[in-house]
């Protein structure tokens, strides 16, 4: 019987090895969105401020517009270098620091606080420090080398905010009620930058003590509430001595929030609350101007003429806005002292109304949550410390001004970050927005 061939099996066939598809790159959240709103948002307030002096002003120089290029020239710098092939952090971050930062240029435009001259470069010079230290901090300053850097540096920076403190309280001469050096020169919003480095270096090191707790009240070891109490309380009393109200209040704040952020014990939160109020009651007496304010607080009308004046204009004004406002450039904002520093939320309130005032805390909550968020992903414990101490000193200021320009509680004498005139308030805030953008890479990249 014939044997049948056996069917040999189909050879295999070798499968090409298939390229992996490349990555996609970090989600960037809303950032191109962020940008164009910035972009529609500052336009559409500079237009009428711009139109206004251009129809009231038979000769307006080019200077006048100079602000506003700054502004643009900036805003075009962070929308390329925050892209996606290019940055890996928190572009929302980027684009909501770089929108607040234009409503400021116009608001000053429209209080005519800019010098309108281009040889008064001195003017733009905080506006420029502190744009340069942000947008390098955006493109340049990777996550890792700022994680690398914060430890070794933690006490130079720290020598560094006393040092700040220490200068103006022996060479500062008194004036409206705290030390100036000489030029009316403050520098002492730099101390903030330098603390929280400092504690975003040190804290960590610090983490397994400062964690212990007793009957649910923070317990922790004599060294280590001794060391607290050493590297806090020296730059505390130093901006106690310079009188500077709000700073020591910012200091306090920020350094509970950090120790809640790092430890996750939620009595910090509660005593250092505790603290800060009994502290600020404590403080009611420091100096007659302190008492004044004080006083100005609980009745601004008993003393309308002097010592209540200022806020009872700032309550006029921001009354006289009503819900939607007189319109940009219709108010008389300069009619409330010192407005384009500590009261410029009360020109915002004329002209802008309460709806435009809800709309710019909105952006400031949003702006303050991608500060807090800033890092949070990283596995160094210290970059999400750089970013939670940002948050922290920038959301206690936010909440202190506005907070004394509405007569919730007393006025600290601190600007509104970004939207104020102070040179070196500006800088800081810029250079604080600048670290945190650099630590959200780390987050970003997972």
């Amino acid at each position: 019987m014939a044997r049948k061939p056996k069917r040999r099996a189909p050879a295999r066939t070798r499968r090409k090895a298939v390229p992996a598809a490349p990555e996609p790159p970090p989600r960037q959240g809303a950032g191109g969105a962020w940008f164009l709103l910035c972009a529609l948002t500052v336009a559409a307030a500079a237009f009428p401020v711009a139109a206004t002096r251009v129809m009231n002003d038979e000769c307006v120089t080019g200077a006048f517009f100079a602000p506003l290029a700054l502004w643009g020239a900036a805003a075009l710098l962070g929308w390329r270098w925050s892209r996606p092939r290019v940055y890996a952090g928190d572009r929302g971050l980027v684009a909501l620091t770089v929108l607040l930062l234009g409503l400021g240029v116009v608001e000053q435009l429209r209080l005519g606080t800019w010098a309108e001259s281009w040889v008064a470069w001195r003017a733009y010079a905080p506006l420029l420090a502190g744009l340069a230290g942000f947008l390098a901090c955006v493109r340049w300053l990777p996550a890792e080398a700022l994680a690398r850097a914060l430890a070794p540096m933690r006490w130079p920076c720290w020598l560094a905010a006393v040092g700040v403190l220490g200068a103006l309280f022996v060479f500062g001469r008194p004036y409206r009620g705290g030390l100036f050096l000489p030029g009316q020169v403050n520098p002492t919003e730099l101390a903030k930058v330098g603390l929280v480095l400092f504690a975003a270096g040190w804290l960590p090191l610090r983490a397994k003590g400062l964690s212990r707790t007793a009957c649910g009240v923070p317990f922790p070891p004599a060294r280590d509430a001794l060391a607290l109490g050493f590297a806090w309380g020296v730059p505390l009393a130093g901006a106690v001595l310079v009188r500077d109200l709000g700073l020591a209040l910012i200091l306090c704040l920020t350094a509970v929030f950090l120790l809640t952020a790092l430890t996750r014990r939620p009595a910090w939160l509660a005593f250092g609350l505790g603290g800060a109020v009994a502290a600020g009651a404590a403080l009611q007496g420091l100096s007659a101007h302190t008492a004044e304010r004080f006083a100005a607080w609980l009745d601004p009308f008993a003393d309308p003429l002097d010592g209540g004046w200022q806020i009872g204009q700032s309550l006029c004004a921001q009354y006289a806005g009503g819900l939607w406002g007189v319109g940009l450039g219709e108010g008389t904002p300069n009619a409330v002292p010192i407005v384009s520093n500590d009261f410029v939320y009360a020109a915002v309130a004329e002209e802008w109304g309460l709806v435009g005032c809800a709309l710019l805390l909105l952006l400031y909550w949003l702006w303050l949550l991608r500060l807090a968020r800033a890092g949070a992903e990283a596995k160094n414990p210290a970059l999400a410390l750089v970013g939670a101490g940002a948050a922290s000193a920038l959301g206690v200021q936010t909440l202190l001004n506005v907070a004394g320009v509405t007569k919730a509680l007393p006025m600290t004498g601190i600007t509104l970050p970004l939207l104020s005139q102070g040179g070196f308030s500006l800088l800081a805030t810029l250079w604080l927005c600048g670290l945190a953008a650099a630590a959200s890479k780390a987050g970003r990249q997972g």
